[in-house]
């Protein structure tokens, strides 16, 4: 789900591919990491290459342990920036938006985290992410699927003890590969949630203005 600025591949882009299961080396530990080594990596730089800009209706439902919420509202995403604006924010919601995770496209990665491979099959690559500076976040990994280049799941772990579990699918829009629908576990921090994103009504290339992305 992705609700604060500068958000998720969690929501991001993908194209193309073969299998690499002898490209890569498998190893019982972190692998050192060079991007312009890495075959997959490169194909998550390159997805969705000409996709300057986009909005989508996005629908969160997610179920609590008591209860549950439905929230709705727009997604924007321009280049590096991305952020959700909901059409309304109930009190039993308000602790999980505000905990929900953002990571940019692989192509701002470098600039943010410390990079490691931590496996590699035949299908996938899962990269081990460390942000550079203070946050709350510890790390994240990001599991690719080989062949496409697309992000299959991303878990974040946040020095609060909560962990993000989300698995997304995509569809394609205009010859761009975008997500279609998410599905996220939230654990630890005093939450309990599942949560099932989907994204509709993408308006691909449109004007996005700076006053999105400007904090009130």
């Amino acid at each position: 789900m992705r609700t604060t600025e500068g958000t998720p591949q969690s929501l991001r882009k993908a194209v193309f591919g073969i299998a690499l299961a002898c490209v890569l080396p498998i190893a019982a530990g972190a692998q050192s990491f060079d991007p312009g080594a890495d075959p997959v990596f490169q194909k998550m730089r390159g997805v969705n290459s000409g996709l300057a800009s986009y909005t989508a209706h996005i629908t969160v439902v997610t179920h609590l342990r008591l209860g549950g919420f439905t929230l709705h509202g727009t997604l924007y995403d321009r280049g590096d920036e991305s952020k959700v604006s909901f059409d309304n924010i109930p009190a039993l919601a308000k602790s999980i938006v505000e905990n929900q995770p953002s990571i940019g496209p692989a192509s701002s990665w470098r600039k943010a985290y410390t990079i490691t491979v931590t496996a590699h099959t035949g299908d996938s690559t899962t990269y081990h992410l460390v942000p550079l500076t203070g946050s709350g976040v510890r790390s994240v990994d990001a599991t690719v699927q080989n062949a496409t280049g697309l992000v299959q799941q991303y878990v974040w772990s946040n020095s609060n003890g909560m962990t993000i579990t989300s698995d997304q699918t995509y569809e394609t829009v205009g010859g761009y590969q975008l997500v279609h629908a998410t599905s996220t576990k939230t654990r630890g921090g005093g939450i309990h949630a599942d949560s099932q994103t989907t994204f509709t009504d993408y308006q691909i290339n449109v004007n996005v203005p700076d006053s999105i992305f400007t904090k009130s």
